[in-house]
């Protein structure tokens, strides 16, 4: 791939990422997120065994994965997990081909970047891939003396699509319930999906709330009190 010429600002409406280390565009609420592998699929709109693809060709990796025991996996993607997930297959969608996104992935990965597929912003011009560095230069086929000119892919949306369809109930802090379709109707922490067992366990393996929290990040201290004043009772 050849650097490309700086291109007119794009328009005000797309949204640059910053490295996720930085902080300073992920949101408390979005650093707590965390859904499990079918929500994910849901809001990618993949399927459960592209997910898994991924997950095993080390494209897009959950940040929790645990394995509690036989037949027992904790698989959770967080904000900026489902946010690469939702770029790559917009970019499939628009008809990049899975060899291409993670050939260059590659290359950014080689160039010092730890999460390319949020770190840059993205155009696509019929089925070839573009991206922009923070100095504001392209990469990609062009050739030098073009510019890219539509289907900048605009992050805005993509992360207002997870917030929307992970926004915990208010008022639901503490409490336990059983819902109709959600784990088979087992008891889980209100508002999440996760199971109040799955919680005991932790605590009986000597986890510590913020420990739990870790592993977690939907739940709240209260949650986890919440389990163990029941797991007493």
């Amino acid at each position: 791939m050849r650097t490309l010429m700086v291109l007119p600002p794009a328009p005000a409406t797309v949204l640059v990422m910053a490295k996720p280390g930085s902080g300073d565009l992920v949101s408390p609420d979005e650093q707590r997120l965390a859904v499990n592998r079918e929500s994910a699929a849901r809001l990618a709109q993949l399927s459960l065994r592209q997910v898994d693809y991924w997950a095993k060709s080390a494209l897009i990796v959950p940040t929790v994965d645990e394995h509690l025991g036989p037949g027992r996996r904790v698989r959770l993607y967080g904000f900026v997990d489902l946010l690469a997930m939702m770029v790559a297959a917009t970019l499939k969608e628009r008809g990049i081909s899975l060899q291409h996104i993670r050939a260059v992935v590659d290359h950014l990965q080689r160039r010092g970047y730890q999460q390319p597929l949020t770190e840059v912003r993205w155009a696509t011009i019929g089925n070839r891939i573009y991206f922009q560095h923070d100095d504001g230069g392209w990469e990609g086929d062009l050739s030098p003396d073009q510019t890219v000119l539509s289907e900048v892919l605009n992050l805005d949306v993509l992360r207002a699509r997870i917030s929307t369809a992970t926004e915990r109930p208010g008022g639901t802090a503490g409490q336990i319930e059983k819902r109709r379709g959600v784990r088979a109707g087992k008891a889980v922490v209100a508002g999440t999906r996760v199971p109040v067992d799955t919680v005991r366990r932790y605590l009986a393996a000597g986890r510590t709330v913020e420990e739990i929290i870790e592993s977690f990040p939907v739940l709240t201290a209260t949650d986890v009190d919440a389990v163990r004043a029941e797991t007493v009772a």
